[in-house]
Parts: structure tokens; sequence; C-alpha cells
């Protein structure tokens, strides 16, 4: 119904989880904007669907994105880094920041998370 339909930003809309983030909206009649760095990775068309290029580590750059949303979904994913994967902490504060500016007050996030085969049950 009308009422429960909103408007999403989506971060990582071109990796698998956030491609299906971002169809599971549409087809629930979400308006969709995908965030992303390239956005020749995103085959998808739709009336409902917008997608636009930023850099997710500039809060400028998503404050202009996230205004007139009703949430940001943040399906992001960094590959591993020795000694320590900050990307997704970096990213949280920028986003966070820039729903805070933009009176968006609303975060999903469904962040990956890698880890090496041989450290995986211990």
């Amino acid at each position: 119904t009308k009422e429960r339909e909103m408007k999403l930003a989506i971060l990582g809309a071109t990796g698998r989880t956030g491609l299906e983030a971002v169809k599971q909206a549409l087809a629930e009649n979400h308006t969709v904007t995908a965030i992303v760095r390239n956005p020749a990775k995103i085959t998808l068309a739709h009336d409902n669907l917008k997608v636009v290029e930023a850099d997710i580590f500039d809060e400028e750059a998503l404050k202009s994105q996230f205004s007139g949303h009703d949430a940001i979904v943040s399906c992001l994913g960094f590959p591993p880094q020795k000694p320590t994967v900050t990307g997704y902490l970096e990213v949280t504060k920028k986003v966070v920041s820039a729903m805070k500016s933009s009176s968006v007050s609303r975060l999903v996030v469904c962040h990956s998370w890698y880890t090496e085969e041989e450290s995986r049950g211990k």
C-alpha cells in the first residue's frame, strides 16, 4: 500500500547482497537510489530506480544523496586488509554524520565479513 512505500538509499548496490536489496525494495514498490562507485555495473532498469555515483568516504557527497530519503540501507563489503579492516568503521561514521545532516533517522546495516578459510571455526 501507499503508506508503506519508502524512499531508500542503498549503498553497495552493485554487490550480491546490495543488488538483492535493490530488487526486493523495488518489488515492494519502494523508490530506490542506488549509490555506487561505478554506475555501469548496475544493469537493472526500473521506473523507481535512480543510480548515482558517489564516494562513500565523502560525507558531503553522501549528504546530497541522502536528502529526502526515509532510510539508508548499507550493504557494503570490503576486501580483507592486514592487520585490520577499517573501511566499515570509517564509512559508518560518514554515513551516520551525513544522515544527521540530512534528517534521515533510519539505518539498516547488512555488511559482509570476510574470514580466511583456515581461521573459520576457531
